[in-house]
């Protein structure tokens, strides 16, 4: 969605080009306009600002605080806004040749208020948790919990990426509007910063050699793979056209990613190391989670599958095409990211339950007026 303005006897015209779910259109005065809108690789909702003479969005919330309303006093003086404030949780479940119901996944016990984005190592399992207004990894092992990195106003975006030998962590952040890319020992020591003149989307992926990472940018316009190299060199892009969320194959041949957005489905992509294509059977899934993972030692994957909103796991063979369904959750179980175990006997996902709070913010007086 975009906002549109329609003057008496005129043709409509476009204000925004932002693509996504935009919302909440209000107007601090007869130039300001205020909304809300998500960034293309679905996070968010932020807060966006226009000059509708110049035509020129910004945003102007950073940190991790997302907006679910808006609205504008009369004076333009201050907003009222719903801040999201979700609750995610992790759970684990079986991946058997029987699909579970609601009764079978079980929460993991965690010492921090909220955890997301889970990511299997070789004994331990990485995961994302906010407080404070910022984002930090966390490294689980033998049940208790340490922060191996955080940075005051910073987001992950997706989630952290392990390396084949489990000893390196790949991560694309976000800070005050700016993304980065780093890479970090598995015990968040050595943080060195592997790239930020891109503008990251979604979740990097580390290559089978260790030597470069994967990660989706923005480019035109357009999220494309790029390969960052993790010692010395520059990012070149690895497959042209739209292209999110990659993960490499367990015999790291090629990898997947999704495609774009059709009406409310994406297709699901191949392409081998070098760049070429690489054929695959037709897959294409439902928006609300982009998240693929194969299961390790076979060429099949698990997706989620079903309604934007609520969705269930299933395993797709790459070779016959077949599908199966591994779960029944039931609507109140709201899934957004997950893991398969080196293993492949389970899978570990968050589970995020939606609240919010209602909060008044008093804007600065503009210049040339009074408050």
């Amino acid at each position: 969605m975009d906002v549109w303005r329609v003057e008496p006897g005129a043709a409509p015209e476009r204000l925004t080009f932002h693509n996504s779910r935009v919302s909440h259109p209000t107007f601090r005065d007869r130039r300001t306009l205020l909304y809300l809108a998500t960034a293309q690789d679905g996070s968010g909702p932020w807060l966006y600002a226009m000059d509708v003479r110049r035509r020129e969005p910004r945003r102007i919330s950073f940190g991790v605080e997302t907006y679910t309303s808006l609205a504008a006093s009369l004076d333009g003086s201050r907003l009222v806004v719903t801040v999201a404030n979700p609750k995610g949780t992790l759970w684990r479940v079986p991946l058997s040749d029987r699909a579970s119901d609601t009764t079978v996944p079980r929460r993991i016990t965690l010492p921090t208020v909220s955890g997301r984005s889970p990511r299997f190592g070789s004994s331990s399992l990485l995961y994302v948790s906010s407080k404070g207004g910022s984002d930090g990894i966390w490294k689980l092992a033998n049940g208790t919990a340490v922060e191996l990195w955080s940075a005051p106003g910073a987001r992950v975006i997706g989630g952290p990426a392990l390396s084949r030998d489990g000893r390196r962590i790949a991560v694309s952040i976000e800070e005050r509007g700016r993304t980065r890319l780093l890479a970090m020992d598995e015990d968040g020591t050595d943080v060195r910063v592997l790239d930020e003149s891109l503008d990251l989307r979604g979740a990097p992926a580390w290559a089978p050699d260790g030597q470069e990472v994967v990660v989706a940018a923005n480019r035109e316009g357009v999220p494309q793979l790029m390969r960052v190299p993790v010692h010395a060199g520059t990012p070149a892009p690895l497959a042209a056209g739209y292209a999110l969320d990659p993960t490499w194959s367990p015999d790291g041949r090629f990898l997947i990613y999704s495609g774009p957005d059709v009406g409310t489905t994406f297709v699901v992509k191949a392409v081998s190391g070098d760049g070429r294509p690489h054929p695959l059977r037709d897959l294409t899934l439902t928006r609300g989670a982009r998240r693929l993972a194969f299961v390790p030692g076979r060429h099949a994957l698990v997706a989620l599958r079903g309604e934007i909103a609520h969705k269930d796991f299933w395993l797709v063979d790459l070779e016959t095409g077949s599908e199966r369904r591994l779960t029944g959750l039931g609507p109140e179980l709201v899934v957004r990211d997950f893991d398969v175990s080196p293993d492949g006997r389970e899978i570990v996902f968050d589970h995020v339950q939606e609240n919010s709070d209602v909060v008044l913010i008093d804007l600065p007086p503009r210049q040339g007026r009074r408050p």
